[in-house]
């Protein structure tokens, strides 16, 4: 499959590799051959090394899978995939908005150990920060907790952080904060991943974690 003539010299060339090119009729090739960063070329090798040129860079994937195509900055494999299945609060805001989300979530996951939301804004409240007892005004009686779209921040209901054991607080390293209240318990904002991790782990989220810190990632070319 080409889009260009054989004359044309590529800059990059993958040879020896599995090409998966999310074409149902061509739907894996051996090599991939890319001029100005876009594809020029999928096929065999033969067909690709005559778009070798003296300047073309050549990688061999040696059998691998490739993935042409694919742009990501900053993918989380495994929490994204989890994600799928965890109340979708993007676009949100206003207290009455979040609650019907939440009270209409809540029964379709009546066996939950832990209801998660995620991808709720920091100003879903406008300027009112976020607590427990925003939280515990919409579900009081089971666990819940939301992250923000950044996953850097996360609140959670009172029983939630009873539950987890943090109500009271807890001493956690440098970057990461239990937020506290007046009343010298966990107002609900949990900052950064030792602070919602316990929640987290309720949840059995902890398996998103191990495999954020274990899974293996694609080798650069």
């Amino acid at each position: 499959m080409s889009v260009t003539g054989a004359g044309h010299n590529a800059d990059l060339i993958v040879i020896s590799g599995r090409v998966l090119t999310i074409d149902d009729d061509n739907p894996t090739a051996e090599a991939v051959a890319v001029k100005d960063g876009a594809i020029i070329a999928i096929g065999s090798r033969a067909s690709i090394e005559e778009f070798k040129g003296p300047a073309t860079k050549v990688i061999d994937a040696k059998g691998g899978s490739v993935l042409p195509g694919f742009i990501e900055a900053h993918m989380h494999l495994f929490s994204g995939g989890a994600e799928l299945a965890h109340l979708q609060l993007t676009g949100i805001h206003g207290f009455e908005a979040l609650q019907k989300a939440i009270r209409d979530y809540a029964p379709t996951r009546p066996d939950a150990k832990m209801l998660v939301g995620q991808g709720v804004d920091y100003t879903v409240l406008g300027s009112e920060r976020v607590t427990r007892h925003h939280l515990d005004a919409i579900l009081p009686d089971r666990p819940f907790c939301m992250a923000a779209p950044d996953h850097h921040t996360m609140w959670a209901n009172t029983k939630a952080l009873e539950m987890a054991g943090i109500l009271q607080g807890r001493m956690l390293g440098p970057g990461n904060e239990i937020v506290m209240g007046d009343d010298g318990l966990a107002a609900g904002e949990l900052r950064e991943g030792e602070a919602f991790g316990p929640v987290l782990d309720l949840a059995g989220e902890s398996r998103v974690r191990l495999g954020l810190s274990t899974g293996g990632g694609p080798e650069p070319m």
